[in-house]
């Protein structure tokens, strides 16, 4: 029997380690359930009334981040590194954007599956990040 149950509790293992592993390289071009936008296209759906989440640590947000954006830091679970889909607020229809530092932004990845997975329906992904953004000279707020 102790045979079985360290097979059982290795195959858990197996099964929820990958949730917690840090990917790292480019992401993935889209992402099924958002439309992934550009710069310009964001800042279209921010002056017209979108809410803008930041998946970028707290201090990189504290210096500096887009209009209108609430910070995600402090929202993902260390363990799974998922998103408590709260903080999204209650109208899932409501039009938001997630963005990260940039192409690399597996945190923003897994921000826009989590609200999606939540049912959230009109989620735009900034693939470029807060380095496009910046590198189109669109405003920022502190």
């Amino acid at each position: 029997m102790p045979f079985l149950r360290a097979i059982a509790l290795m195959i858990s293992f197996l099964m929820v380690a990958p949730l917690a592993v840090a990917q790292t390289g480019e992401t993935p071009p889209t992402l099924d359930g958002a439309k992934t936008v550009s710069a310009a296209e964001a800042k279209t759906l921010i002056d017209a009334g979108a809410q803008v989440y930041d998946a970028r640590r707290k201090a990189a947000f504290s210096e500096g981040h887009l209009p209108k954006a609430k910070s995600l830091s402090g929202f993902q679970n260390e363990q799974t590194k998922q998103f408590d889909p709260a903080v999204f607020g209650a109208n899932k229809q409501a039009v938001i954007i997630i963005h990260g530092h940039g192409s690399d932004g597996w945190s923003a990845v897994q921000a826009v599956k989590d609200a999606v997975a939540a049912g959230f329906g009109k989620v735009h992904w900034l693939r470029g990040g807060f380095a496009e953004w910046t590198a189109a000279k669109l405003p920022l707020e502190q």
